[in-house]
């Protein structure tokens, strides 16, 4: 029994030994050594056989037995040390939760043990040092030295950073593991993961080969007079792009600067001029044959070498093939048979001459006629197909133009009513101021006004000078009354003025005589009611005018006639139903004048405006 309770004391001592007091890997390793002391050692309260204590007492202990002796001890050190890695393991983890694991190397930036924002920081330095590093080129005494950026290389900063943060982070516990053992052993390099935009490397690559000055020529057909040859290709030389793209992808991998000779390759013409001998034939062909040109009864002719300024011949490779695109600059060449053929061609519309019949309202007295000018784009590209295609014939194509008064269709004009009228009476005048009235009446009679547009009392009389028949008489003039040219014309413009008024017509330039006229007040009329005109100087926009506004969405008529000893002017269209009350102040001394009130066809006023006037 001695010796029994020595053995199992000394397990418990043992087992005692790798307990942890008061913890919970205590706790664990103290339930776990009675468990197993339970199953493995007699309990104390049992007590045996007097026989086989002696018997066990008088037998020494083999190696099978101390080694069984030693398994509680040796599976109780296993779990205190799994459990240990699995508390190790659990703070690496939460350590590194937000950083990229220790032994981390992306390109040549250590970021190990980093937060994913420190990492982030000192590679975009990294980064935007390396796409302002330079490759050297040289190609004898000529040097190029791009940026990475300036090549098209830019950094995947995202890309990087993510496989770097992904290393021991695997889906796969033995993948991490893994790699766990290797990040022990050896510093993890990830790559710094670059990319290439190949149209920025090809632009670059055309710089330089503009740079080099030595360019392939292809063969080029000429033209010089009658005669057509060929100029001979020429070899070049330009950049070997596939090589110094290898040169570029190497410098990457290795994040270093370089210097290095510029591969070139020779540069072939993509046109010899074996492609070239039948266009020479076709252009030479062509310069032979003239073209015959007609409209209506008239012939001109035009000769190939006239044409040849405007021929273009273009080298191009199409489908892989190299092919030569004859063609002509047709805007310069429309441009050209405009000037040469426009003035036997062109032909302006001419207005049909209306007037007012009470009985079916607009009739033309004259009709109208279209006009024609040539079609310079249609014209330009027939001569060039004919040049080129072998048509020898052409006739000159041409724009019909339209009259804006067409008599075959006066309906459009919408002209159908009596707007308003204005009449004056120019009794006692002398020869030459009647002579005067008759012409500006005259002149003024037929009068279309375009809807939106303002009728100018200057500009339907035209000029007024002695070629056109006006004659002298008295006028007003600054500060008293003289002799001039087209005295009298003022009483047309005064009519003019009062149909305006009672047509409802939005007055926009209107100017009052300087002095009162007697008579402007025959009739009836009271005094205010007349309109000043002047030419004076050689620009019209410098006269004073009389103008009104066209407020209508038709045309206007302007009838103006004279039943002696009255003008009469009447203007006809299509109104809104408006209606015009005129309210004349009298004369206080030289004071006078009148207010108009328009209103439209529900009553509403829609105009008002005072015509002033003072008389010196």
């Amino acid at each position: 029994m001695a010796q029994t309770s020595t053995t199992h004391e000394s397990v418990q001592a043992a087992a005692g030994r790798f307990e942890i007091a008061d913890s919970p890997l205590g706790r664990f390793t103290a339930a776990t050594a009675g468990r197993l002391r339970q199953s493995v050692l007699p309990h104390d309260d049992e007590p045996q056989p007097v026989e086989q204590v002696s018997q066990q007492a008088a037998r020494p202990r083999t190696l099978a037995q101390r080694a069984l002796r030693a398994i509680p001890l040796i599976i109780v050190a296993f779990a205190v040390l799994v459990l240990l890695v699995a508390v190790g393991l659990f703070g690496f983890r939460t350590w590194y939760a937000d950083r990229i694991y220790p032994a981390v190397i992306v390109g040549d930036v250590p970021v190990g043990g980093l937060t994913v924002t420190e990492a982030e920081t000192v590679l975009a330095a990294r980064a935007a040092a390396l796409e302002t590093g330079t490759i050297v080129f040289t190609y004898g005494d000529q040097t190029f030295a791009p940026t990475l950026a300036e090549l098209g290389v830019t950094v995947d900063l995202a890309g990087s950073l993510a496989e770097a943060r992904a290393l021991g982070r695997e889906g796969d516990a033995a993948d991490r593991l893994a790699v766990a053992h290797e990040l022990l052993h050896d510093d993890q390099v990830v790559p710094l993961r670059t990319a290439l935009d190949t149209g920025v490397l090809s632009a670059w690559f055309d710089g330089v080969d503009q740079a080099l000055g030595q360019p392939a020529v292809d063969a080029q057909v000429v033209v010089a007079g009658t005669t057509v040859t060929v100029r001979p290709e020429a070899a070049g030389l330009e950049v070997d792009r596939e090589a110094a793209t290898a040169q570029i992808v190497s410098a990457l991998a290795d994040l270093a600067p370089v210097t290095v000779a510029l591969p070139t390759e020779v540069a072939a013409p993509a046109i010899t001029a074996a492609d070239l001998a039948g266009v020479q034939a076709t252009v030479q062909d062509a310069m032979s044959r003239p073209l015959r040109v007609t409209f209506e009864d008239k012939t001109w002719r035009i000769d190939g070498p006239q044409l040849i300024p405007y021929l273009t011949i273009e080298n191009v490779v199409r489908n892989g093939e190299p092919v030569v695109d004859l063609a002509f600059d047709t805007p310069r060449l429309a441009e050209a048979l405009r000037a040469q053929f426009a003035e036997a061609v062109n032909r302006k519309p001419v207005d049909a001459q209306v007037t007012w019949d009470n009985a079916v309202g607009l009739v033309a007295l004259e009709p109208s006629a279209d006009g024609i000018t040539v079609n310079g784009g249609t014209f330009a590209q027939a001569v060039a197909n004919g040049f080129l295609g072998g048509d020898d014939s052409i006739e000159i194509p041409v724009v019909v133009l339209h009259p804006d008064i067409d008599s075959e269709n006066l309906d459009a004009l919408g002209i159908s009513e009596l707007l308003g009228s204005g009449d004056s009476n120019f009794a006692y005048g002398v020869a030459g101021r009647d002579e005067n009235v008759r012409l500006a009446t005259e002149y003024m009679n037929g009068t279309l006004v375009a809807p939106g547009e303002n009728f100018s009392f200057n500009g339907a009389i035209g000029e007024i000078t002695a070629a056109r028949g006006f004659q002298e008489a008295l006028v007003v003039q600054a500060e008293g009354v003289g002799r001039d040219v087209g005295g009298g014309v003022c009483q047309v413009s005064t009519t003019a003025f009062r149909a305006a008024l009672y047509a409802g017509m939005p007055i926009t330039e209107w100017y009052q005589h300087t002095y009162r006229l007697p008579n402007y007040e025959y009739d009836g009329w009271s005094p205010g009611f007349d309109a000043s005109i002047l030419q004076s100087g050689p620009n019209p926009e410098e006269w004073a005018d009389f103008r009104f506004e066209n407020y209508t969405d038709s045309w206007l008529y302007i009838e103006a006639y004279i039943s002696y000893p009255n003008v009469f002017v009447n203007i006809y269209g299509s109104g809104d139903g408006r209606s015009v009350d005129i309210v004349a102040w009298g004369i206080d001394g030289k004071n006078t004048g009148f207010t108009r009130t328009i209103y439209d066809a529900n009553g509403g006023v829609v105009a008002e405006r005072d015509f002033a006037t003072h008389f010196k």
